[in-house]
C-alpha cells in the first residue's frame, strides 16, 4: 500500500517526565524543532506489466494426416504478469485480430500472475492456410496508482514481444480424373 502510494507518512512523539514529575511531550518533525509536520518519506513504484499469447490448434486427425479447412479454430490462452512494484488495476487485454473473451481483472498486485481471465478464437481463413500459419499479437493494459497506465505488447515469454505463430498444416494435393470415348466413325 506505502509503495502504491508512493510515500509513507510517519511521525513519532516524544514523552518525558521533568523533576517536578510533569509529562512533557512534542511530536516529531522532518525539519525543525519548532513545527510539528510528519516526516514523508518518497517511495519509488515502478509500473510493468508482461502479456504472454499461446495459440493451439489441431489441425491432424488421428493418422496424423493433415485436415486444415477455413473455419477451423485456433484458441488462444493470455498469461498477464504484473512484472512492476505497484499494484495495476483494470487490467484488459485487447486484440483485434480474434475474439476476446473475459476480463477485466479488477486488481493485480505486484509479482501477481493471471492466466484464467481471457482466452480468444480465430477463425481460420484460406490465405491462412496458404501461409501455412498465422501470426498475431495482442496488448495487455493496466491502470497504475497514479491513474497512468502502462502496456505490453504480448510475446512467447514475458521477457520477450515475439508474436504468437500458429503453424497451420497444408495438404497439397491434386486431382484429375481423365476420361476417354472412343469413336468409331465407321
Amino acid at each position: 500500500q506505502d509503495i502504491d502510494a508512493g510515500l509513507f507518512i510517519n511521525q513519532a512523539t516524544a514523552t518525558a517526565a521533568t523533576a517536578d514529575a510533569t509529562i512533557v511531550t512534542d511530536l516529531s518533525d522532518h525539519t525543525s524543532v519548532l513545527e510539528d509536520n510528519p516526516t514523508v518519506t518518497i517511495l519509488c513504484g515502478t509500473p510493468s506489466i508482461a502479456l504472454v499469447k499461446v495459440g493451439s490448434y489441431d489441425d491432424l486427425n488421428g493418422d496424423g494426416d493433415c485436415i486444415s479447412a477455413v473455419g477451423d479454430t485456433i484458441a488462444y490462452t493470455f498469461t498477464v504478469t504484473n512484472t512492476g512494484s505497484v499494484t495495476l488495476t483494470n487490467v484488459l487485454v485487447t486484440d483485434p485480430l480474434v475474439t476476446m473473451v473475459g476480463g477485466p481483472i479488477a486488481s493485480l498486485a505486484p509479482g501477481a500472475t493471471d492466466s484464467t481471465s481471457f482466452t480468444a478464437s480465430y477463425s481460420i481463413t484460406q490465405q491462412d492456410i496458404d501461409a501455412g500459419q498465422f501470426t498475431n499479437q495482442a496488448t495487455a493494459t493496466g491502470i497504475t496508482p497514479d491513474a497512468s497506465s502502462v502496456t505490453d505488447v504480448s510475446g512467447t515469454s514475458i521477457d520477450n514481444d515475439t508474436p504468437t505463430i500458429t503453424v497451420i498444416c497444408q495438404n497439397d494435393a491434386i486431382l484429375l480424373t481423365k476420361v476417354g470415348v472412343f469413336n468409331d466413325v465407321d
